[in-house]
């Protein structure tokens, strides 16, 4: 992000562009919108960022169920 002084006149006067800050572009939630907006007071900016989600667990153990289809029937009577 950059920041650039200006002084209003005819004509307007811009000074150099300089970082205002730095931050991880590819982490910022961006399609064909805008990725940032500046709050009401023009004090700070306001982003999205993605968070890389956590590792799977690891899977320590299988549970294997058989004939539950049978021990489903016999809890539950047919016809309800």
């Amino acid at each position: 992000m950059m920041v650039v002084e200006f002084a209003a006149g005819s004509p307007p006067r811009m000074g150099r562009p300089r970082p205002l800050f730095e931050y991880d572009h590819l982490a910022l939630l961006c399609a064909s919108v805008r990725c940032f907006d500046v709050a009401p007071d023009g004090q700070r900016f306001y982003t999205v960022q993605t968070r890389t989600p956590p590792a799977p667990p690891v899977v320590t153990h299988i549970s294997l169920i058989q004939n539950w289809f049978d021990e489903l029937k016999a809890k539950v009577p047919a016809g309800r």
